[in-house]
């Protein structure tokens, strides 16, 4: 939270606009966002077409 703390007042002393995505599904993020001061303005939805990866794709 002071991570967080400290970059917004970093921004916000530059002048800048701040914004805060993540997933509709991480709580966790949502949640730190909340007690930094963010407020929900709308929620997007992303959808994908096609199959998954193939996990043999995705290990390094």
């Amino acid at each position: 939270m002071a991570c967080v703390t400290a970059l917004v007042a970093d921004i916000t002393a530059r002048g800048h606009t701040l914004s805060w995505n993540c997933s509709v599904l991480n709580r966790a993020s949502r949640l730190l966002a909340w007690t930094a001061g963010f407020r929900l303005v709308r929620e997007y939805v992303h959808y994908a077409v096609g199959s998954p990866a193939q996990r043999s794709h995705l290990v390094a």
